[in-house]
């Protein structure tokens, strides 16, 4: 009797912890999605008016697609890569993008250093898409230069043929192991001259 009350008491204890897992993770993503400097402060933007805002303001997105459904669209092909979202400190210290340059973005790494995949759409403010850009591209440089000489999991390439793009006011990286796949998914999501 004591091992099955032991047992469920364990059970309950991993469901809880479970749910709060989620919370947490979910309200860290809506916090950490995107970066809005407005009239509005950020507390008080939902993550659907970050979300709208950066459809309506920005080029370069085709109509009715967000940064948000891009990048759910390219989870759906990796889902089995263990990813963390890009958050403001990692943008600005390991993306090297600078703060006052960035109307929103949303983006995903790899959690496992042994695998080059760093997927981050930034809408600039305007006027800005370069320095974006130019930050992305340090980054592009900087993964080449992790796995030049550590081919596992073909990082070596992988990393020579990242691609950093703009569209209108989005700057995007895209660092993994089937362009193809992802080039279809920003051939639906933004317009490219």
């Amino acid at each position: 009797m004591k091992r099955i009350f032991a047992f469920a008491l364990a059970a309950l204890l991993v469901a809880t912890m479970a749910g709060c897992g989620n919370t947490n993770s979910s309200s860290q993503g809506a916090s950490s999605q995107s970066m809005v400097e407005s009239s509005q402060s950020e507390a008080d933007l939902t993550s659907s008016q970050v979300e709208s805002q950066a459809t309506a303001t920005g080029t370069g997105m085709k109509d009715g697609k967000t940064m948000d459904g891009f990048m759910d669209a390219v989870k759906e092909i990796y889902s089995e890569i263990y990813t963390e979202e890009i958050g403001d400190d990692m943008l600005k210290d390991l993306y090297m993008v600078a703060p006052e340059d960035v109307e929103a973005y949303v983006g995903e790494m790899s959690m496992v250093n042994i695998l080059a995949f760093d997927i981050l759409v930034v809408q600039a403010k305007e006027g800005k898409v370069e320095n974006v850009k130019a930050a992305l591209e340090q980054r592009k440089q900087n993964r080449i230069s992790e796995f030049e000489f550590y081919p596992v999991n073909g990082n070596d390439e992988n990393t020579k043929n990242a691609l950093v793009l703009t569209s209108g006011d989005y700057a995007i990286l895209v660092v993994c192991d089937d362009y193809d796949s992802v080039q279809t998914i920003l051939d639906e999501y933004f317009t490219f001259e």
